[in-house]
């Protein structure tokens, strides 16, 4: 246990923003992320328990299976490249990892703990331009910068009821902070007796802050499957300027969101997974941000998950999977689709009693953003480490 949070630490030490994520991060709240882990992200999951056990924000009744207490580190790496009408350039970003702590209460509850993002805002951009000033045209470049992120910490609980019926629920915060900087240069060489203009600078910053609340059911209404569902609530998030930003609070309300899951067993070693999200993003309180939310958005997922062979120190899974998104907010003022395939594995690399106590679960993804003129092709790697102890 005590080398897997020195790796935790190595690797979110190692986990810096790029300065030239997906340009979706600078529309509305930025780039949504669903905070799942590389298990989901293999099958095309929404975020619910599926065989593997392990940790979700918001859905604590994943961690039920766990006998020992149990924590987990998802990281994410993102690249690829973008075109938008005739202009083209490449991207790449980590998002922040999702942190999790599971602890069994007996052989029929688990309290977890959770960390994670939830909307990343990140992007960086220069135009050129003239200003007419003093009857002569200046060059001018103008840069704007965004840098920062929403993010939900959760303290979740879950019992079962039956061998069959299990509930959960959590409670948490939003979190978070964004920083806007704006800057403006004169280039005055080829204007040398216009000596007097200044570069011109603002620079603001905003917190994050609110509540949201999440309850979810599983059942297993034969050994074969699976059928799990969710609900989350979230209250005014309040957009607070901060270290002298001038400006007022602003209040956001975030939708709520439904989610619903089912994994079959059609044959020993093999399952398939479905998976559903919608939220309503219509109205969101805040003029600013209702000019770019996207209505009504659906997520839908597919995988297929085959426990191959045995590898290590247990059984090797090999998953494939699909998946269909709408995002949140526009680009340009079109809706934003995502598409995906994405291929996984796990590897358990300790065990007792036949149990896995540290493991480390891999999912390759292979995407497409597409609005109108924007298509933004991308390569998304999720890496999650577990790894448990009594």
């Amino acid at each position: 246990m005590r080398l897997f949070w020195i790796v935790c630490i190595l690797l979110i030490a190692n986990t810096q923003s790029s300065r030239a994520q997906s340009l979706l991060g600078s529309s509305g709240l930025g780039m949504k992320l669903d905070p799942i882990d590389a298990t989901q992200r293999a099958l095309g999951g929404v975020g619910l328990a599926g065989r593997t056990p392990t940790i979700l924000p918001g859905n604590p009744t994943a961690s039920l299976d766990f006998l020992a207490s149990t924590a987990s580190v998802t990281l994410q790496p993102m690249w690829g490249n973008y075109k938008l009408e005739s202009d083209e350039g490449e991207f790449s970003g980590t998002r922040f990892p999702v942190l999790g702590l599971a602890y069994p209460l007996g052989t029929s509850g688990v309290a977890t703990l959770t960390l994670n993002s939830f909307f990343d805002q990140n992007s960086s951009a220069a135009v050129r331009d003239t200003l007419q000033l003093l009857g002569s045209d200046i060059p001018i470049t103008d840069r704007s910068d965004l840098l920062g992120g929403l993010s939900a910490l959760q303290l979740g609980w879950a019992q079962r009821l039956s061998p069959s019926i299990a509930v959960g629920a959590s409670a948490g915060v939003y979190t978070g902070s964004v920083r806007r900087n704006f800057s403006r240069k004169f280039d005055l060489d080829s204007l040398p007796t216009l000596d007097g203009i200044q570069d011109y600078s603002d620079n603001r910053a905003w917190g994050y802050s609110g509540p949201l609340v999440s309850v979810n059911l599983s059942w297993d209404p034969y050994p074969s499957l699976y059928l799990g569902g969710s609900l989350q609530w979230s209250g005014d998030i309040a957009l607070s300027p901060m270290e002298g930003s001038i400006g007022e609070k602003e209040v956001i309300r975030l939708p709520l969101e439904l989610k619903v899951a089912s994994n079959w067993i059609i044959d020993p070693g093999l399952s398939v997974s479905v998976g559903f999200a919608s939220s309503n993003w219509s109205d969101l309180g805040y003029a600013e941000i209702n000019a770019l939310a996207a209505g009504r958005t659906n997520s839908y997922g597919i995988g297929l998950e085959w426990e191959a062979t045995r590898f290590w120190s247990g059984i090797l899974p090999l998953r494939i999977g699909f998946r269909k998104s709408t995002m949140p907010f526009q680009f340009k003022g079109q809706v934003v689709r995502e598409r995906n395939m994405s291929l996984g594995f796990s590897v358990v690399l300790a065990e007792a009693l036949e149990l896995p106590l540290a493991a480390i679960d891999v999912a390759m993804e292979v995407g497409k953003h597409s609005a109108s003129d924007f298509e933004e092709n991308f390569n998304r790697l999720t890496v999650t480490l577990r790894a448990g102890s009594r």
